[in-house]
């Protein structure tokens, strides 16, 4: 299972990168216009997932209070993609560490942010977190798309697998 979710996380921040590099191509006025969608403009759809991402990790790490990176966030959208990065970094360090598979089949407790107490196994979370990311990608895509973006680097899953070989 290790190996598997580590290979996920990878794939996470290839895939998160070459969106990145996607989206730095567009202005501040494609990146809020409203596009429709879970989250409507490419700034709240990226600041959804640095959140979320950023979420799930304080919880693996048992954090008891959540610190929600982009509320009240004054920086450019540059250094958002950045924090956003490295968030998904350090997925690959949390999996590097555990020891065997046990530590992926631990249940932890936490707070959804409606205050409501659940369990998750860890390994859960990181499949979870990690497709979710996946999901809201794609919409990223497709509003780089509308916006005109007609060099789209391949995203999937296989394609980091074959650049890999």
């Amino acid at each position: 299972m290790k190996e598997i979710l580590l290979d996920y996380a990878r794939y996470n921040v290839w895939a998160n990168d070459r969106v990145i590099e996607l989206l730095h191509k567009l202005d501040d006025n494609a990146l809020d216009q409203e596009l429709g969608g879970s989250f409507g403009t490419i700034r709240q759809t990226v600041y959804h997932i640095w959140g979320a991402e950023s979420i799930w990790y304080q919880r693996l790490q048992m954090a008891e209070h959540l610190m929600i990176p982009q509320e009240g966030f004054t920086g450019t959208f540059a250094e958002a993609c950045a924090a956003w990065l490295a968030v998904s970094k350090q997925y690959i360090a949390y999996i590097e560490k555990q020891f065997d598979d046990r530590g992926f089949e631990h249940e932890f407790v936490y707070r959804n942010l409606k205050k409501e107490r659940l369990k998750s196994k860890v390994w859960e979370a990181l499949h979870h977190c990690l497709n979710h990311s996946t999901f809201h990608r794609g919409q990223l895509i497709n509003y780089a798309r509308m916006l005109g973006q007609n060099k789209i680097p391949a995203t999937d899953q296989i394609a980091y697998s074959r650049e890999r070989k």
